[in-house]
């Protein structure tokens, strides 16, 4: 028969000023025999007092350090993605616009991109043309605006839009209609922003007409810079949670892991 003993001593100081804040400490030492008894003790800064002992068998060494107090974790969560705005009318978009009632030379469509110099320029008889906008994946339009001041002689005053959805609806019965461009102010453009349009609903095209220009003339150096959210990306928040556990139960759960 093999007789071992193990002692238990816990140990806790607390600073002069703070609460709460303890540190235990437990450490066995087994020798050569088949009886176990362990006792814990509790010392604090005026003195001991035993929590318990039992007797059993094991083997299992242990030194553990525990803070008391307020156990805070950090938790990752993840929120509703946000949107990422971006130019919609690039080359590729560009390229997949049509105009109606007369249709454009062929190529000359990518002039619409606001990165164009000279824009796009209606025959004179071509006073409020029609430009369907067609994208790629359906996206949520933040803004529509035609600007006077990146390309030579824009003329266009104001402008209408019809969104419509993936499936083809109209998501506006009646066309939303624009601000109007003082003709003496190139730098303030006919627009919509998204308090004015349905920017949270995914649309497939748009159509946009043009109704009035500054001088009475068909459209000049037309450039249509269209922001829009075409992909999510997803935001994450760090939220914390206090776990408050006692000085007694932290030791009485040290007591029956060593034991």
């Amino acid at each position: 028969m093999i007789l071992g003993t193990t002692a238990v001593s816990t140990e806790s100081t607390a600073t002069p000023g703070t609460t709460g804040a303890f540190e235990a400490s437990a450490s066995q030492s087994s020798a050569s025999t088949g009886t176990l008894s362990g006792q814990t003790t509790l010392t604090s800064g005026t003195g001991s007092t035993p929590v318990g002992s039992q007797t059993g068998s094991s083997s299992t060494p242990a030194s553990l350090s525990n803070s008391v107090g307020s156990t805070t974790a950090a938790l990752e969560t993840t929120t509703t993605p946000e949107c990422e705005e971006m130019q919609a009318v690039d080359e590729g978009v560009s390229k997949q616009i049509t105009v109606t009632p007369n249709e454009l030379p062929q190529g000359a469509n990518i002039d619409f991109q606001p990165t164009s110099k000279q824009g796009v320029s209606f025959p004179d008889n071509d006073t409020t043309p029609t430009i369907t906008v067609h994208f790629g994946k359906p996206a949520k339009v933040r803004s529509v605006t035609i600007p006077r001041d990146t390309t030579q002689n824009a003329n266009v005053q104001q402008f209408e839009v019809t969104f419509y959805t993936p499936d083809g609806k109209k998501v506006n019965s009646q066309p939303i209609l624009s601000n109007t461009s003082p003709k003496d102010d190139k730098y303030l453009p006919a627009g919509l922003d998204s308090s004015q349009i349905p920017s949270n609903t995914p649309v497939s095209r748009l159509e946009v007409t043009v109704l009035n220009t500054t001088n009475g003339q068909s459209p000049k150096g037309v450039v249509l810079d269209i922001q829009a959210c075409t992909q999510a990306r997803a935001g994450k928040c760090s939220h914390f949670q206090t776990d408050k556990v006692s000085y007694i139960e932290r030791v009485m759960g040290l007591q029956e892991s060593v034991l």
